[in-house]
């Protein structure tokens, strides 16, 4: 039992060759979209459809049985009705396959009888060896190489390669549910792990804490099997990237419908958010929270301390910056003389932290430069660790000349940032947005959720050294 605990997920992520069983229907099978996914978004490894009716799908040979495939497969994507599962997986083992996602439903989430089901199946996989995402779940995206195993129409084709991975217990956590590419949310790797038949959060983290394109985790969790196991695991992952964590289910009736849903186990270990920060992970209470939070992690330094710079075109936004500021435990940085004194010589003084810059860009005939001297000297100043700031992109002023101000200024400037946009039209702050994610600079929905990142990093960075101090003088 323990060689299949292997931290090595790297045949789900990292196949030579995946065999596809299912429907090849042209357009709406879901073996045929799979594979129709699988080439849109660039998969170069050998896909070998598996159906007994179909001589060929878009263009690539189908077999008949997998023993009729010609070389070793790696990794087998399964949605064939529920109990024609047990023979399929029987038949990938026989093959030396062993990874393998169910996407099929109707197992444990169904009922008494799927639950006898799904144990069949996992059984024979357990007993040759064999690894298994699922079942009803939607699969994996690795950004790198392009693998998608979703069996819906996705709608574009393909994500932003990044360092971020996601998973959920959910199929909304996935691609043909979230506007990823409109987005530019930076993935490294996506997973749903369905009923957790086999592989879990904890596999999940064993083998991401090793993967080189991933630096902070984000997981939407609704049950957790073998407690002990997981928070252990998730101890010694956190100490080297961070892990973001959803909780679902955090009420009783929610509890309830989580159960209902994918099948989770009554004697599941309930854990609360309170458990997961003590076992060093970061919790947050939204979804929205659950995609951007990380962010800050992909592309921002750790910052020094927890004192903020707030900087905007709007007064009214600074103030509510500060309360978002001081809630999160951020401090409001008192700025140095030098930095005051540099401020205060703009036609309105900006001297002050928050630092509203409005007044003076409209006086100045050179509003870009207004704000390029404040940004500048505020993240320049000693006593500031991060900043919160408020752009506007909308007709008055030029994006261009605002994403080439931003784009300077990270390249000299080594503190984090987070950036909120606001302006009249929705398509003006998406396409500043996306000029500035692919700089690396993380935007923000909501003012409050640009400085709640900065200060959940501040309190990682924070655990982080006291955990190496604590190490450092025990040994």
């Amino acid at each position: 039992m323990e060689s299949r605990r292997s931290s090595d997920l790297g045949l789900f992520f990292e196949p030579r060759s995946v065999a596809v069983f299912g429907s090849l229907r042209q357009g709406d099978g879901e073996g045929y979209v799979v594979i129709d996914n699988m080439l849109k978004f660039g998969f170069t490894g050998n896909i070998y459809p598996v159906n007994p009716s179909y001589s060929q799908v878009l263009g690539i040979r189908a077999y008949p049985a997998v023993n009729d495939v010609p070389g070793p497969v790696d990794l087998a994507v399964v949605i064939t009705p529920p109990a024609t599962v047990a023979g399929v997986i029987r038949q990938c083992a026989q093959k030396g396959i062993r990874a393998a996602i169910i996407v099929t439903e109707g197992f444990a989430e169904t009922g008494e009888a799927g639950a006898r089901l799904q144990e069949q199946v996992a059984d024979i996989a357990r007993s040759h060896g064999m690894r298994l995402i699922g079942p009803n779940t939607i699969g994996i995206i690795n950004s790198a190489n392009g693998l998608v195993t979703n069996p819906y129409r996705i709608g574009y084709d393909r994500v932003r390669r990044g360092s971020i991975a996601y998973s959920s217990q959910s199929g909304v956590i996935g691609a043909s549910a979230q506007p990823l590419e409109d987005r530019a949310y930076p993935i490294s790797k996506m997973c749903d792990f369905g009923n957790k038949c086999d592989v879990d959060e904890a596999d999940w983290l064993d083998y991401l804490v090793h993967d080189a394109e991933t630096k902070v985790i984000a997981m939407h969790i609704e049950c957790v099997r073998g407690g002990r196991r997981f928070l252990d695991v998730l101890r010694r992952v956190s100490d080297s990237k961070p892990v973001v964590v959803l909780k679902a289910g955090r009420t009783e009736p929610g509890a309830r419908a989580s159960a209902s849903h994918t099948g989770s186990l009554a004697g599941s270990e309930k854990v609360g958010n309170d458990v997961f920060r003590q076992f060093g992970a970061i919790t947050v209470n939204t979804l929205q929270e659950f995609w951007d939070i990380p962010k800050v992690f992909a592309s921002q330094p750790l910052p020094g301390g927890n004192r903020i710079a707030i900087v905007s075109p709007s007064g009214g936004t600074g103030v509510m910056a500060i309360d978002a500021a001081v809630e999160s435990g951020l401090v409001v940085a008192q700025l140095t003389r030098a930095t005051l004194d540099r401020l205060s010589k703009f036609p309105a003084n900006l001297a002050r932290n928050p630092c509203d810059v409005g007044p003076s860009m409209v006086l100045s005939e050179d509003r870009q430069s207004v704000q390029e001297t404040a940004l500048g000297a505020l993240l320049g100043d000693a006593n500031v660790d991060c900043a919160a700031i408020a752009l506007y992109a909308g007709p008055i002023g030029s994006i261009t000349d605002t994403a080439n101000i931003m784009d300077e200024l990270r390249q000299r400037v080594s503190k984090p940032m987070a950036i909120w946009i606001y302006g009249p039209k929705l398509s003006m702050r998406e396409d500043l947005a996306l000029r500035l994610e692919a700089m690396g600079l993380p935007t923000y929905l909501e003012l409050q959720t640009a400085v709640k990142a900065l200060a959940v990093a501040a309190e990682y960075a924070q655990a982080r050294l006291d955990r190496s101090r604590v190490e450092g003088f025990s040994q």
